[in-house]
């Protein structure tokens, strides 16, 4: 067994801006930046340490309390001081980890209850922050607290307008290019408009502009599309539309991906989602607690019934993963992974025009909850065995021990019972991961796996029997990687273009959803690399949660634009829809 790698701190890919809004070279991610730190005497009994823990000391158990009364006493344009009290645990409490929006920023010491931290102009950011004990216990989080920086300087002038916009047609794909507008601070961003209607953007910073051309997939044949763009700076202010130029689709499609089709909308998250033999299609609601049926084209949509003993996280809790038996004509189980207010758990109950939830058998407990890092993607194997993506709970020190759940891909039989040959005696297949949460199998039975990174990489894998993935020494080929035990991901993104969350694989070819980067990756599989790597669909519908498989071989789609940092039902304005794939 290899030794348990230490956490790596400040992993990059923030920075320290200036108030014009540009990015400094070279800047520390995430930086603290220095200031007098306020602090308040050790609580009785504090093991010092000199950094995280490498495990959990078996003498100690119980993790700290919540941190409290989280609040900023100081907000600039580039910075954000915050400050909390203290946690409470039964031994001491050693280091707190400050958060926002499930990246880990960095951590002071158990003494420490304030901290200046650098942030972005015009960003926001959902700041949180967990205890950690000597032994590695993390709390769970605080309360968020929501801060946007002013901009550093007051602007109202429009970015010039975008020139030169030209367009060339690949059977039902546009694509468009123009050239740059300017800006007195900086562009950073463009709105791609078809027929006067927001079909697309592109985004970039200052430092990085963004892209100047843009890709428009699955338009109907034959028919002219008008296109204009509009160029945006970093607050808000929009220059005129561009001259338009109009392109006429071919005759058929030729290209991998020829539609796409808004099947329904919903207010609260779509997250989990399958289709059962007969067409019908499911999908869990993640704020609401309840499962939706209805026909593939979306008609009958109604709800079957709430799932049993859940809660949210404040955060990205509640109904997540779902399966379907591989024997559902016969026994009708329907397979859940979900939060509760202790841990999160999967379960399966018999679906049968309703959620006959006097059916539920609870089959795995103790996978570790937090206000993040849940995982929650389940799929049944060609073995016929579950498997699920388990993720850290925000304590990163378990994804590398074996006894815990926690930062894994597990692997149980359809009746909750731990396989003969799984390689640690336990329902742990592969560990060393941070918050898995997509799993899909190829043509050969290999388990690909997509892996959100902290702030600089996420990653592909293909998932074997007993393997380490290095989380938390390694975020995808970044940090002590070095260690010849740990497996290299097949493919890594930038978090600035991924943040993936669930996979598909159709034909042996891999698509992948992916949040932040507003897009759709599709890559062939070819022996353990993947090639081709298109996008899809960049900033047309926004952030992308779920793909999976439909019975005929396209796609289903889910979107995950609002409300999906909380657990609040019903506040978002999400889509389901149909790809159409091509040849």
């Amino acid at each position: 067994m290899p030794t348990r790698p230490r956490h790596p701190r400040h992993l990059a890919s923030l920075a320290l801006v200036t108030c014009a809004g540009s990015i400094l070279a070279g800047a520390p991610a995430n930086a603290v930046v220095p200031t007098a730190v306020g602090t308040t005497a050790a609580p009785a009994g504090v093991v010092s340490v000199a950094g995280r823990a490498g495990g959990r000391l078996a003498a100690d158990t119980t993790a700290p309390t919540p941190p409290a009364n989280l609040r900023s006493t100081r907000t600039t344009c580039q910075s954000v001081t915050l400050v909390w009290s203290a946690s409470r645990d039964d031994v001491g409490v050693a280091f707190y980890d400050i958060y926002h929006d499930g990246q880990h920023v960095t951590e002071v010491s158990g003494t420490t209850l304030t901290a200046t931290l650098t942030a972005v102009q015009g960003s926001t950011w959902g700041w949180y922050v967990n205890a950690r004990d000597a032994a590695g216990n993390v709390s769970q989080a605080s309360a968020t607290l929501t801060i946007t920086p002013p901009f550093c300087q007051r602007d109202t002038q429009r970015p010039t307008t975008p020139t030169d916009l030209a367009a060339s047609v690949n059977g039902t794909d546009v694509t468009l290019t123009w050239s740059a507008a300017s800006d007195n601070i900086a562009v950073t961003g463009y709105t791609i408009l078809r027929d006067g209607a927001t079909v697309g953007s592109t985004a970039g910073t200052a430092t990085n502009p963004p892209r100047t051309s843009f890709t428009d997939t699955g338009l109907t044949v034959d028919t002219d599309f008008r296109y204009t763009v509009v160029a945006r700076d970093a607050q808000g202010n929009s220059s005129a539309a561009s001259a338009a130029v109009t392109a006429r689709t071919g005759p058929a499609c030729t290209s991998a991906v020829c539609g796409t089709s808004v099947i329904t909308v919903e207010q609260d998250l779509p997250w989990g989602l399958v289709q059962l033999p007969d067409g019908t299609v499911l999908y869990g609601r993640r704020d609401l607690f309840d499962i939706v049926a209805m026909n593939p084209d979306g008609t009958d949509k109604h709800s079957i019934g709430t799932v049993p003993n859940i809660a949210g996280t404040n955060g990205e809790g509640g109904v997540l993963g779902l399966a379907v038996s591989p024997d559902f004509a016969t026994d009708r189980w329907l397979y859940i992974y979900h939060t509760t207010t202790t841990d999160n758990r999967i379960v399966r109950i018999r679906y049968d025009t309703t959620l006959r939830t006097e059916t539920e058998e609870v089959l795995v407990t103790g996978i570790p909850r937090n206000k993040y890092h849940n995982g929650g993607r389940l799929r049944f194997g060609p073995d016929g065995m579950l498997y699920a993506a388990a993720g850290d709970g925000q304590s990163p020190d378990r994804a590398q021990d074996v006894n815990d759940l926690g930062g894994k891909v597990l692997r149980l039989r359809p009746d909750g019972t731990v396989p003969p040959d799984n390689p640690f005696g336990n329902y742990v297949w592969s560990y060393g991961h941070r918050n898995p949460q997509g799993l899909a199998f190829d043509s050969r039975g290999r388990l690909f796996e997509q892996e959100f990174g902290n702030n600089a990489m996420d990653e592909t894998n293909i998932i074997v029997r007993g393997g380490n993935y290095g989380w938390p020494a390694c975020e995808g080929t970044i940090g002590d990687c070095a260690n010849p035990d740990f497996l290299a991901p097949i493919h890594t993104y930038p978090v600035a273009e991924a943040s993936c969350s669930g996979i598909a694989i159709v034909q042996d070819v891999l698509y992948t959803a992916c949040l932040r980067g507003n897009r759709m990756y599709r890559a062939v599989i070819s022996g353990n690399t993947l090639t081709d790597i298109q996008q899809y669909f960049v900033g047309t519908y926004l952030r992308l949660r779920t793909v999976e498989p439909t019975l005929d071989g396209n796609l289903w789609l889910t979107t995950s634009t609002g409300g999906d940092k909380d657990s609040t039902p019903n506040n978002s304005d999400e889509k389901i829809l149909k790809v159409t794939l091509g040849g």
